[in-house]
């Protein structure tokens, strides 16, 4: 009886997954399709990443990867608990990274509207 214990959760994580997929998928679909069928446009989904996309992604990731390494720095070299330092430098960090990001973007569009 043991033994079937894992391969239920397996069952259950990936079906549950699957669902949740699969649920999102139909509603999302209804949706454009009762659109279509008011005459409306269906052009409301559609997502406007903007010119800085990957710059925005980018220096979001590098952050992460800069709070987890001084993270570790942090837990290695003082006595703080462990792990204790990582969500909150991930969170300083990546939005710190946001901010910059906001601020860049923010100045070359202005820059590039007065040309």
């Amino acid at each position: 009886m043991s033994h079937l214990v894992p391969i239920i959760a397996i069952i259950s994580t990936f079906g549950t997954v699957g669902f949740t997929t699969y649920f999102f998928l139909m509603t999302r679909n209804r949706e454009r399709m009762a659109l279509i069928e008011n005459g409306a446009d269906a052009s409301i989904f559609r997502q406007e990443n903007g010119p800085y996309a990957n710059l925005k992604w980018g220096m979001f990731l590098v952050a992460i990867g800069l709070a987890l390494f001084i993270g570790h720095f942090v837990e290695e070299n003082t006595s703080m608990d462990d792990g204790a330092g990582y969500f909150p430098l991930i969170f300083m960090f990546g939005g710190i990274a946001l901010l910059l990001y906001y601020q860049i973007a923010k100045k070359h569009l202005r820059n590039t509207q007065l040309i």
